[in-house]
């Protein structure tokens, strides 16, 4: 007797899709990036393609696609036969984005007090007590994201997602300007205090207190960046012509050279 064959219906199995390998310049964006939002590579300069690609150890055709891609998300700007420049800070981009934090932030809070269980509040506690050192760029770039992390943390106690995004976009938005003024001032001891007199409000309810602390955090840090900024004279006189209307440019000019 003859025992039959059987057939699998089963599919055979196939190996498992293998993620897309990461390609040399999404590595030369990245480290470019973050040299950029660092201010190693600082604000307003004229760089090129074979300048970065021996400063940063890259491949020359990494580069190159690297630097298009960070001029379309408009962290540089084509010069023709020249190379590119850093977009600089402006003043008007310390207005604006402070203008922005306080708008967003101050509702946050006020939503946010009295609302922060007990766990909440020790994270924010443990959080609030970074500090860093100027210069050190990873010192900065570790305070800096614990610093987002206690903002955002705060703004997801309203209750408010859309709001929670809001606080995030700009905070990473500010990352150049804290860490352009973060490397000319050690501002950690008065950022804890802040960060405690928040978290005291919050925990009492007082959503007053609480705006009225996140605004004195604001004025202070804005204080810092403005001073780095003006003190800075390569950073100075591009930051006049941006805020400047045309006319005024004009008569700068001609009272300089007559």
């Amino acid at each position: 007797m003859q025992t039959a064959k059987t057939t699998s219906i089963l599919p055979a199995p196939q190996e498992p899709e293998r993620a897309r390998p990461r390609r040399q310049s999404d590595d030369a964006f990245e480290a470019l990036r973050q040299a950029i939002l660092r201010c190693e590579i600082v604000p307003g300069a004229l760089v090129s393609e074979s300048d970065l690609a021996t400063r940063f150890s890259l491949r020359r055709a990494a580069t190159r696609v690297a630097l298009e891609r960070l001029s379309m998300i408009g962290l540089l700007r084509p010069l023709p036969r020249r190379g590119y420049v850093v977009k600089p800070i402006t003043l008007r981009d310390v207005n604006d984005l402070f203008q922005v934090r306080a708008i967003i932030e101050t509702g946050a809070v006020r939503l946010a007090a009295g609302r922060v269980d007990e766990a909440g509040l020790r994270r924010l506690d443990r959080i609030g007590t970074a500090g860093y050192r100027p210069g050190d760029r990873t010192s900065e770039a570790a305070f800096l994201h614990a610093n987002s992390e206690f903002h955002i943390m705060v703004a997801s106690a309203s209750g408010n997602d859309r709001l929670v995004a809001m606080v995030a976009q700009v905070l990473a938005e500010m990352e150049r300007l804290f860490h352009f003024g973060l490397s000319r001032r050690d501002r950690s001891r008065e950022m804890q205090q802040e960060h405690q007199a928040l978290i005291d409000a919050l925990a009492r309810g007082d959503a007053d207190a609480a705006e009225r602390m996140v605004r004195e955090e604001l004025s202070s840090s804005k204080a810092m960046v403005l001073d780095a900024l003006i003190s800075s004279e390569s950073l100075l006189d591009i930051s006049i012509s941006h805020v400047e209307s045309p006319g005024t440019a004009e008569s700068r000019r001609t009272r300089s050279h007559p």
